[in-house]
């Protein structure tokens, strides 16, 4: 069995709030994807999750987005996949692009796309691409985000 210790993103978009979630295309899994950061040892939850949203995005800490002070969820359970079963401890957090800087670039970006929650957790866009199953199973089980469509 597997183990991850990690958290998250749960990038909301600026207007839509929690009708639109930021994803990112994984090309070498060939899905979409959210910011999942994998806790170093000397890291918080939300510590890692800072590290990896720049780094995906490209965007500077501090400046570029915002993350909740607190996560939305901590959940520590396993979850099978097509390959093996893995058990996460994980937590959820909340995060905005902050300043409209931040959105031009993420805007630009062409392998970032803005999902609805429908999109997000039946595990495909509306043209039928995937988004990663862990992530799926995770958010269903979790229940942070809502079906929203419009």
């Amino acid at each position: 069995m597997n183990h991850f210790t990690g958290s998250i993103a749960l990038l909301r978009h600026p207007e839509r709030l929690e009708n639109l979630w930021l994803a990112y295309w994984d090309a070498r899994r060939q899905h979409f994807d959210f910011v999942t950061a994998e806790r170093l040892d000397d890291e918080s939850f939300r510590e890692c999750l800072d590290r990896e949203i720049a780094w995906v995005f490209d965007l500077r800490r501090g400046k570029d987005y915002i993350i909740s002070s607190q996560a939305r969820l901590h959940l520590d359970l396993p979850v099978e996949s097509t390959d093996e079963e893995t058990f996460y401890v994980v937590e959820f957090y909340i995060a905005d692009l902050y300043g409209k800087a931040s959105r031009t670039m993420v805007e630009l970006n062409k392998e970032v796309r803005w999902l609805t929650g429908d999109e997000v957790l039946s595990g495909q866009t509306s043209e039928g691409v995937p988004v990663n199953p862990s992530l799926v199973e995770l958010l269903n089980r979790a229940d942070v985000i809502a079906r929203h469509t419009s």
